[in-house]
């Protein structure tokens, strides 16, 4: 991978505009990329003792926002990404692309590339 495709691939994509349009899409990437300050914010205030693992929150804002797109948008949920090796398997191997499927493609509207292949 050649260090301009790395850096692509960790860039955060802008959500296309239909998403701003939605008021849940709206309001779901709002929470999901405030999910780490939050979470910080929360262990703070709770000290010690008190599980706040932002990995699960922030994993948690990223899957409701994808499902919500998934079931709600599904005709705006982009084409199997050729560069993304989950699209290519699911491609393969689920060609109907039911819901869960959906959702790992909804996620390349709003997560950079390395992130959106990981689920």
């Amino acid at each position: 991978m050649a260090p301009d495709d790395e850096n692509h691939a960790e860039q955060w994509p802008l959500p296309p505009s239909w998403m701003w349009s939605c008021q849940e899409c709206t309001e779901l990437y709002k929470q999901m990329k405030g999910a780490i300050e939050a979470s910080v914010a929360a262990r703070s205030a709770a000290g010690p003792g008190v599980d706040y693992d932002p990995m699960d929150i922030v994993l948690t804002k990223q899957l409701r926002l994808a499902r919500h797109i998934a079931l709600t948008h599904a005709p705006d949920v982009p084409d199997v990404d050729p560069e993304c090796a989950r699209c290519v398997s699911d491609a393969a191997t689920r060609p109907d692309a039911d819901e869960f499927v959906l959702e790992h493609r909804a996620r390349h509207l709003f997560m950079p590339p390395i992130v959106a292949g990981l689920m």
